[in-house]
């Protein structure tokens, strides 16, 4: 009997259902057939790719110029992000700005308060990642670029981008995002130096905080009804999670257009609360909705005034 060729064999029988068993639950993201981007989904400004709101079989991202862009589960469920599921971008052999593009179902304000949060991880430290915002409509229209640096390899780091530095009209509608890793090292050929792993992508302006008011962990997720309600202006909202989680919590009117968005972050688990204020709505009742994992909840709030 030949030892290596069974060895091998054994090997290669354990190994086969694990790669298979990896690749069950990746999606690739392709550009549209006809490189059209008008057909892209409009993704909301608190984009995490855990979300199952967002179909991901049809086309939410639009790769460009060489990249590959695929939705898998997290390579490293640790540290910063415990997410099921990432973003895994490669530049491979294309230009060295290759890179993707999404379009938002809002517009992105641009304000000294504004920032954009993006999850990355990297295999090797020392690269940037460049933002740029456009208008869909008009995509030659565009803020310039923003760039953060990747300060080290290994982990998830959440880099940060101050929309205040640019210099750009802010009441112009910008709703397509633009990220590029890593334009300065050249055209990539693929493997882990080219290889980086992207999740909540995330722009915040600053108007609500989130305070952590007990560790006692409930059960199951849970959206407490706001209090005062009725209420003018200004009302509080408390939630409990049972796990870590990325969570979204927002006012829709009974349009089912949102009116603000009062959490877009890893939240803790335990009971959390946020005061909500409704000073830029009108009189009328209105939804909100809590998301954290595979759970929602919702419940309504009147505002008087």
């Amino acid at each position: 009997m030949n030892m290596n060729v069974t060895v091998k064999s054994l090997l290669l029988g354990m190994l086969i259902p694990l790669f298979l068993a990896a690749g069950i639950n990746a999606q690739v993201i392709e550009a549209p057939g006809d490189g059209d981007p008008a057909v892209l989904q409009l993704l909301p400004l608190s984009l995490n790719f855990d979300n199952e709101d967002i179909d991901w079989e049809d086309y939410t991202l639009f790769p460009f110029s060489g990249s590959a862009l695929e939705r898998i589960a997290n390579p490293d469920k640790s540290g910063l992000n415990e997410s099921d599921f990432v973003l895994q971008y490669i530049k491979a052999g294309g230009d060295p700005w290759a890179g993707f593009f999404y379009h938002t179902d809002e517009v992105i304000t641009v304000t000294d308060e504004t920032v954009f949060k993006m999850k990355v991880w990297s295999n090797i430290a020392n690269v940037t990642a460049l933002l740029k915002l456009e208008l869909k409509q008009f995509p030659d229209v565009n803020t310039g670029d923003l760039f953060a640096n990747v300060t080290a390899s290994g982990e998830w780091l959440e880099l940060e981008w101050n929309l205040s530095e640019l210099d750009v009209d802010p009441d112009a509608p910008w709703d397509r995002v633009v990220i590029i890793m890593d334009i300065q090292g050249g055209s990539g050929s693929g493997g882990d130096r080219y290889t980086w792993y992207l999740d909540n992508l995330v722009f915040e302006d600053g108007t609500t905080s989130i305070d952590l008011i007990s560790s006692e962990i409930p059960q199951e997720l849970q959206l407490k009804q706001n209090y005062p309600n009725p209420f003018n202006p200004t009302t509080t909202i408390e939630f409990g999670l049972a796990d870590a989680s990325f969570t979204t919590l927002e006012v829709y009117n009974m349009l089912g257009q949102r009116m603000a968005v009062l959490a877009n972050e890893e939240l803790a688990a335990g009971w959390h609360r946020v005061n909500f204020d409704a000073s830029g709505l009108s009189s009328g009742t209105y939804i909100y909705r809590l998301h954290a994992g595979d759970r929602v909840e919702t419940r309504k709030l009147t505002l008087i005034k």
